[in-house]
């Protein structure tokens, strides 16, 4: 797959917008629960309704199980976002987990990327682990 394919940069789009979420409630004041907040909404936006998390219903994808075809559930959701919720646990450290988060967590973002750009079917770590595949949204 290259770089230029529609699901690929929607995918990334879709991503970044749910990061941005992230972000925002870890910059809440209330600490740690703006650092809390972000971990659960990550690890389960892809369970919401029609596995479609609000960064992937911009962009029109949603999030499936790859064996039945079904809408991703939470259980689905934690599994398949668990390695950015991991690189998001630093959040909770204060001072230094910005500083963590960017030395490691970064490389794991670059790394989900790498896989997802680089595999003929796109699936990054993440959908390996919960066996879910994402698709473009279709209308019923």
């Amino acid at each position: 797959m290259t770089p230029s394919n529609p699901l690929f940069l929607n995918r990334l789009i879709g991503k970044a917008i749910d990061l941005v979420i992230m972000l925002a409630m870890v910059s809440l004041p209330l600490y740690p629960a703006g650092a809390l907040a972000a971990i659960l909404y990550i690890l389960i936006c892809d369970g919401l309704k029609d596995g479609r998390s609000l960064g992937k219903r911009v962009v029109g994808l949603r999030v499936v199980n790859a064996v039945t075809g079904k809408n991703a559930d939470f259980k689905e959701s934690i599994i398949r976002n668990s390695p950015i919720a991991v690189a998001a646990l630093f959040f909770l450290i204060p001072l230094w987990g910005w500083f963590l988060y960017f030395i490691i967590g970064i490389p794991v973002l670059a790394m989900e990327v790498y896989l997802m750009r680089s595999l003929s079917h796109q699936a990054r770590l993440g959908d390996t682990m919960a066996d879910t595949k994402v698709l473009e949204w279709v209308e019923t």
